[in-house]
């Protein structure tokens, strides 16, 4: 059946009588028989890096609610118009396929030389593609990430047959099912999000490389080394977390840190190189980089190899 959106928008700060504006406009697209409501930025400011324990919204918003066809637009446009809430848009939607829907705006991407992903809704037709197939869901990573990007383009170049790699904050899995599908021996996949193990399971059947993947809650596999650890999260996690990434590393092992921005690189690098890490490469999108290093023993060994 078909569906109406009706959109406002407003301040996050906290007005006169220090009610939660946000709160309260939520609350009346509920009241007013909303299925579903929706907060985005309403301006360019995003938030890349909240300290812990917080949860920061955006100045202004814009807040939509998905309504029914026969809803009353007229009175629930009259009804904003009293407070200070700025009525915004109201539009009818369709009836569709809206899984599909989403699908749709995913295409293959390619990673490198050979690495594919590849919605389960498309095709690669290319020699020697290694496509993994993945669909967006709730949980992070799909590739079109600048951060995701760079980390798939690593791996891509240097994998190697039979590497143990651990992917720390698998997200989605897309890291750790790539390394497989590119050749690694095993895979643990870590994350401290249920839901995020849960998808990395779903999607490594999808790719048939479930036997060879072991997504875990962290701590469960800090008692093995690996040959390859990647670790896609921010930047402060990765600073705080240096000691114990660098102590699961085997003697020649490969370090990737990603979902760090341009201005941060210093830090992150400075709490490796402290541990005696040689970083050897660095690569930049979108005003994100991903930094590779590996001990300063093993990288001498392979430049003089």
């Amino acid at each position: 059946m078909p569906w109406k959106t009706i959109a406002a928008g407003t301040s996050t700060l906290a007005s006169g009588d220090n009610s939660d504006p946000l709160n309260v406009l939520e609350t009346f697209f509920w009241d007013s028989g909303a299925v579903s409501v929706t907060v985005v930025d309403a301006e360019d400011n995003p938030i890349f890096e909240p300290g812990p324990g917080e949860t920061p919204v955006w100045e202004q918003v814009t807040v939509t609610g998905l309504f029914d066809d026969n809803v009353n637009v007229a009175e629930i446009e009259a009804a904003l118009a009293d407070t200070d809430f700025q009525f915004l848009y109201a539009e009818t939607l369709g009836d569709k396929i809206w899984e599909r829907e989403w699908l749709n705006r995913f295409e293959p991407m390619r990673f490198g030389r050979r690495l594919w992903v590849c919605p389960s809704n498309h095709q690669v037709e290319e020699d020697n593609a290694v496509v993994m197939k993945l669909d967006p869901g709730l949980a992070f990573g799909t590739g079109t990430h600048a951060t995701t990007h760079l980390c798939l383009s690593w791996l891509d170049e240097h994998i190697k047959p039979n590497q143990s790699v651990m992917d720390f904050g698998c997200g989605s899995g897309i890291l750790g099912i790539a390394a497989l599908l590119l050749g690694a021996g095993k895979v643990a996949a870590i994350d401290n999000d249920q839901q995020a193990v849960n998808a990395t399971v779903e999607n490594a059947k999808r790719n048939d490389v479930a036997s060879k993947i072991l997504p875990e809650l962290p701590r469960s596999a800090y008692n093995d080394t690996y040959d390859v650890i990647i670790a896609n999260i921010l930047a402060q996690p990765l600073i705080d977390l240096s000691g114990t990434l660098t102590d699961l590393m085997n003697p020649d092992a490969h370090i990737v840190l990603s979902g760090v921005m341009v201005g941060q690189k210093s830090w992150v690098k400075a709490a490796y190189e402290a541990l005696g890490l040689v970083f050897y490469a660095e690569t930049e999108m979108d005003g994100w980089v991903c930094l590779a290093a590996t001990r300063s023993t093993a990288r001498l060994g392979e430049e003089q190899s």
